[in-house]
């Protein structure tokens, strides 16, 4: 496992991205790192990655159905250096259920039951990331010259800013569950993220606009939520799973679940 000294950072006030946080160098540029923190009165564990957008290259894979697997088994199969999960699916059939692109192949659409969050996407051409707010319309306009595109959602933060002056009041939003997200920053840094949760007092989770807050502490300038829960996993070739899966109802590095799309680096 791959040695991550946890930073412990006491109150939202504190700019996580900018107090006391000890990244570890991963190659090729990339960084990770694991914190824990007290926010909104609840404990808080979070496992990052950030890489200079022009040192390396993100894709999305899909691999669906009977070619499933863990994040990090995905990771392997695709030769990352790091890889997070990617967006929702059906449990059943582990077939995506939002717009997936992948080497330009469309290889899932948006179903209607997942309207109500997916309201977004991450779209990579070459080595560029974007975090597009987007309805299910306008998905191929906004990505015609993207190859590898994720709908997700959902958008946490824009330009800076919370995406919504308020959230729904579904128990998606609003309870805490373990949270899975992707960032940019306007001086060029790409992070993938996961919040830890589903442990009482040692990772509570985080509720969407817990998530959003989190996102701005890193320093980051737009994010977009992915499937969370039991599919939050962070992996890194030199250190394995860095976060804690809760698949498993543990709390540990072995709780992966099986999901057919990830969001790799390499």
């Amino acid at each position: 496992m791959l040695a991550l000294a946890a930073t412990a950072v006491t109150g939202q006030e504190a700019g996580l991205g900018r107090y006391g946080v000890r990244w570890t160098d991963i190659g090729k540029g990339a960084q990770a790192a694991y914190i824990q923190a007290e926010l909104f009165g609840s404990r808080q564990c979070i496992s990052a990655i950030r890489y200079p957008e022009k040192r390396l290259r993100m894709r999305i894979v899909n691999d669906p159905g009977s070619e499933a697997d863990s994040t990090s088994a995905l990771a392997l199969r695709h030769g990352a250096l790091a890889a997070v999960n990617g967006s929702y699916f059906n449990m059943k059939t582990l077939e995506p259920v939002t717009f997936v692109k992948e080497r330009r192949r469309i290889e899932g659409s948006t179903t209607r039951r997942e309207t109500f969050r997916t309201d977004g996407l991450l779209a990579v051409r070459g080595r560029k990331v974007d975090i597009i707010r987007c309805d299910t319309l306008n998905y191929e306009a906004a990505t015609k010259r993207c190859p590898d595109v994720l709908a997700a959602g959902p958008v946490l933060l824009m330009d800076g800013w919370e995406a919504r002056d308020e959230w729904p009041s579904d128990s998606f939003y609003t309870r805490r569950h373990p949270r899975t997200f992707v960032g940019t920053t306007r001086d060029g840094w790409v992070y993938l993220v996961v919040i830890d949760g589903r442990a009482p007092g040692k990772a509570d989770g985080a509720s969407i606009h817990e998530t959003a807050l989190i996102a701005r502490l890193l320093g980051l300038d737009n994010a977009l939520n992915l499937d969370g829960g039991g599919s939050s996993t962070l992996w890194t070739r030199s250190g394995g799973v860095i976060s804690n899966p809760c698949d498993n109802r543990r709390f540990d590095h072995s709780g992966q679940r099986r999901v057919p799309n990830a969001v790799i680096i390499r």
